[in-house]
């Protein structure tokens, strides 16, 4: 059985991770350290970011804006934002996507329960820092079976953002 211990290590001191979508993401406190029940990931979404495709999964995720506006969808139903202070639950399951339409970056905490979330981000980031030695083709293919390993599935179209309406 893994170490359930924390790792005493400072959660501002782990490394910020890339993602697909150009947020950069850090994991402040891992599902190891909780028993796998939760895992805390900050990210920072760049200005003008474009949506990703719905996604749907079994954990729950709670979005808690720190600094910043997040525009976020459910699909099917309209568009909203998120500012400074706020917070959106997404029950398992429910497809949603979000991202930045201002100029200024958005910093948020993104809570997981259960945790495993984490862990996809770790294994993407590694796959990404290698992807210059694959195809694009095969970078996608390896990013889709990550995604089936960790229950994200893709649902329809990236939402239609404002200025494109």
């Amino acid at each position: 059985m893994p170490d359930q211990t924390p790792d005493n290590k400072n959660e501002t001191t782990r490394p910020w991770l890339k993602t697909l979508t150009g947020a950069r993401i850090r994991i402040r406190t891992p599902g190891r350290e909780t028993k796998n029940q939760t895992t805390v990931i900050e990210f920072v979404e760049p200005p003008h970011s474009a949506p990703p495709v719905f996604t749907r999964h079994e954990f729950i995720e709670v979005f808690c804006i720190i600094d910043g506006v997040l525009t976020f969808q459910f699909i099917d139903e309209p568009c909203f934002t998120l500012t400074a202070g706020q917070s959106i639950t997404c029950a398992g399951w429910r497809p949603h996507s979000f991202w930045n339409e201002t100029d200024q970056s958005v910093t948020a905490l993104l809570v997981c329960s259960p945790a495993g979330l984490d862990e996809f981000f770790e294994k993407s980031d590694q796959l990404l820092r290698q992807s210059k030695k694959h195809s694009a083709d095969a970078l996608h293919e390896s990013m889709k079976a990550l995604r089936d390993q960790y229950g994200l599935e893709h649902i329809g179209k990236p939402p239609v953002l404002a200025s494109h309406r």
